[in-house]
């Protein structure tokens, strides 16, 4: 499997580093994430002890701008340059093509992702320790969460030829999926006895609902299974999509 996926990862992994893509995305997501953590919520010794949990808590919503960001281009780009219709002849499977892209990207995430861990490094080298347990579950979670969100971002940037309509349609998507929970908090708005089921069911769709557990130091499988589970949708969803798009 890994001669047919690896050459596609590859490809597309060196595509990012061939051009700016990877540096850009890497250098804004140190800065940016840090530049919120530590000026608008207090760092890590917010809660009187070195925690990185209010980092991780506004993870979904940095994905939401990064993520599109970094894919909106995996589909739309190849219709585009005219290249999606080479993939088509290639003697793979067309799911291998979508994987090879999808782990492309899940690993530049996760060297994206990674790069924060000077944080907790830092910390623990020169003011005490960290929670090590607490952090791997937070690491966990954001590229569990950071996976579901590359695959609808896949699945939108399928539907369009334009970079701008992709980003446009993947952000207000992966927006509306992680609001979808906040809005059922009681500083927000309060669910009568009978929007009851209402309540529940935004919150189970909730992408960030799901990775409250994470940022805890908590792995919960309901929200391991949410997270693989609607990745796996939106990657049989991708495969549909281009599937239409070849016999159109």
């Amino acid at each position: 499997m890994y001669n047919k996926i690896g050459p596609i990862f590859k490809k597309e992994f060196s595509s990012y580093f061939n051009s700016s893509i990877a540096y850009v995305f890497i250098v804004l997501f140190i800065f940016i994430p840090n530049l919120m953590f530590f000026y608008f919520f207090g760092g890590i010794f917010k809660e009187e002890m070195a925690t990185m949990r209010r980092f991780f808590q506004m993870m979904p919503y940095v994905f939401i701008i990064f993520i599109p960001g970094l894919t909106m281009g995996s589909w739309a780009k190849e219709k585009n340059e005219g290249t999606i219709e080479m993939l088509f002849t290639f003697p793979i499977s067309q799911w291998k093509v979508i994987a090879g892209k999808f782990f492309a990207a899940w690993a530049l995430v996760g060297i994206a992702v990674g790069s924060t861990l000077f944080i907790p490094i830092l910390t623990q080298l020169t003011m005490g320790d960290f929670d090590w347990g607490q952090i791997f579950t937070q690491y966990v979670g954001a590229m569990l969460m950071a996976a579901t969100y590359i695959a609808i971002t896949f699945f939108m940037s399928s539907l369009t030829m334009e970079l701008i309509d992709s980003f446009l349609l993947s952000s207000s998507i992966l927006l509306l999926l992680t609001l979808c929970g906040y809005i059922t908090s009681a500083y927000v708005m309060i669910f009568p006895d009978w929007l009851g089921w209402l309540k529940v069911i935004l919150n189970e769709i909730s992408l960030s609902t799901h990775f409250n557990n994470f940022s805890k130091g908590v792995i919960h499988t309901k929200d391991v299974v949410y997270y693989l589970g609607l990745a796996m949708l939106f990657f049989y969803f991708n495969m549909k999509s281009l599937e239409s798009r070849k016999w159109s």
